[in-house]
């Protein structure tokens, strides 16, 4: 799992889409996090083409650290 900046999920989804057309999309997203950023995240998702998308929640303590 990687935390990305929400200018970034667009382009990330349509990478993704292109090496595999069938991917589902899993937004984990922090209990804490405003609901409008939720809703841009999948507005950018379903831009890039994808409308398989589950939401999740978790807290930012129990998400494990993204490695590069």
């Amino acid at each position: 799992m990687k935390a990305i900046d929400v200018r970034a999920v667009r382009a990330n989804v349509e990478r993704f889409k292109a090496a595999e057309p069938q991917v589902g999309i899993v937004v984990v997203a922090d209990r804490r996090a405003p609901m409008g950023v939720v809703v841009s995240v999948t507005d950018q998702i379903r831009l890039a083409g994808v409308s398989d998308i589950t939401f999740t929640t978790t807290t930012l303590a129990s998400m494990p650290t993204a490695k590069p």
